[in-house]
């Protein structure tokens, strides 16, 4: 909430475009705005918003202690919340223990505080103008670009930020500068994430990990179950699984709307366009009943537009089987997508496991060399 007459009109323009963000977000990494509005009730006179209540900060959690192998799958959690933030168009710009939220109950980590966030123009509730001469950062987990004015923070500060945070879950502090206490120092397990925490705090922003996703690649080479990846959905709009199958007409078949046939011809209309995948699976059915002669594989395909060569008195059996293989087509492409999901991954975690084996391997031999 912000309270008092004095709040900048700045600090109430963030405020609104915070709330319009939480108040669409559906990841459960993510805080979400439940209601809002504003108070006037005594000394309680400001804009507020309603979300759910959690126990504590990741501060205070890490105070009561993290197990070593609990720190990674909250980790994660934490990535997932930023990840979605960037695939939906906003940089925190504020990543700190303190805005880290955390339930007991499901041990769930959620971002909170995304008031000096920067949005992209279809998320702003109110433009908003950051000035050349102006910080919005904890000063402790600011990223070099933050700490100097008229500079471009973008996505690479958040995941400056992460690397500060992460290392300080495995030792306690917080990395600045040089021989600042590394991970591997405190479990030789988790020691591959020096380099990891290294390249996230680089002074460039151009020369730490590009991405999220790229940064989750660089720990799935060691932990391949570590973290998980994730997308926008094309059906929602909100951020899945990357394995998760996105495509309308796997759930929902389309429907017959309007025939017409001439000259031996048949033409029909569906009610939206098919893809070539729904096509495929289509003609990859294994069992249906079909008037001889006229198979799926006999269909042509436009858009939402479908011919076919029929004879007069074959017209009716035609549409009537065409109307049972719309649901069986869609039901195919759903396996056909999970399969292909299912090979991605292997080939994924294999040439993530090839990568690592490569590179354990050129540093044992560099290792070795007496120069």
């Amino acid at each position: 909430m912000l309270l008092g007459d004095r709040v900048s009109s700045d600090k109430r323009a963030r405020f609104k475009n915070e709330i319009a963000f939480l108040s669409r977000n559906r990841h459960s990494n993510i805080v979400t705005v439940l209601d809002h509005g504003l108070a006037n009730a005594g000394k309680i006179n400001g804009p507020f918003y309603v979300m759910h209540r959690y126990d504590e900060n990741l501060r205070s959690l890490a105070r009561r202690g993290i197990a070593i192998d609990a720190v990674l799958p909250l980790f994660s959690q934490i990535l997932d919340g930023i990840e979605a933030a960037h695939l939906q168009g906003a940089v925190h710009r504020d990543l700190k223990p303190e805005n880290i939220l955390y339930d007991r109950a499901t041990q769930t980590i959620a971002i909170a505080d995304f008031g000096v966030a920067s949005f992209t123009d279809d998320l702003l509730a109110t433009p908003v103008e950051t000035k050349p001469d102006q910080r919005l950062a904890n000063f402790l987990y600011a990223a070099p670009e933050q700490r100097m004015p008229g500079r471009a923070v973008t996505a690479a500060a958040d995941i400056y930020a992460l690397g500060l945070v992460l290392n300080e879950l495995f030792t306690g502090t917080v990395p600045h500068g040089t021989e600042y206490r590394s991970i591997g120092t405190v479990s030789r397990d988790f020691s591959f994430l020096d380099t990891i925490v290294a390249q996230m705090m680089r002074q460039s922003p151009h020369e730490r990990p590009a991405s999220i996703g790229e940064l989750k690649a660089s720990i799935q080479r060691h932990r391949a179950e570590a973290v998980s990846l994730q997308r926008l959905s094309k059906i929602s709009g909100t951020v899945v699984k990357a394995g998760e199958i996105d495509e309308p007409l796997a759930f929902q078949p389309p429907q017959l709307v309007g025939f017409d046939w001439q000259n031996g011809t048949l033409s029909l209309t569906l009610d939206r366009a098919v893809t070539p995948d729904w096509i495929a699976a289509l003609r990859q059915m294994k069992t249906y009943a079909c008037v001889h002669g006229i198979p799926p594989q006999a269909f042509s395909f436009d858009g939402d537009e479908v011919s076919v060569r029929v004879g007069a008195h074959d017209v009716q059996g035609v549409i009537d089987h065409l109307k049972e293989w719309l649901p069986y087509a869609s039901h195919t492409l759903n396996y056909l997508l999970q399969q292909k999901a299912q090979h991605e991954e292997s080939e994924r975690r294999e040439r993530l496991r090839r990568e690592r084996v490569a590179e354990e391997e050129r540093l044992r031999v560099l290792k070795a060399i007496r120069f």
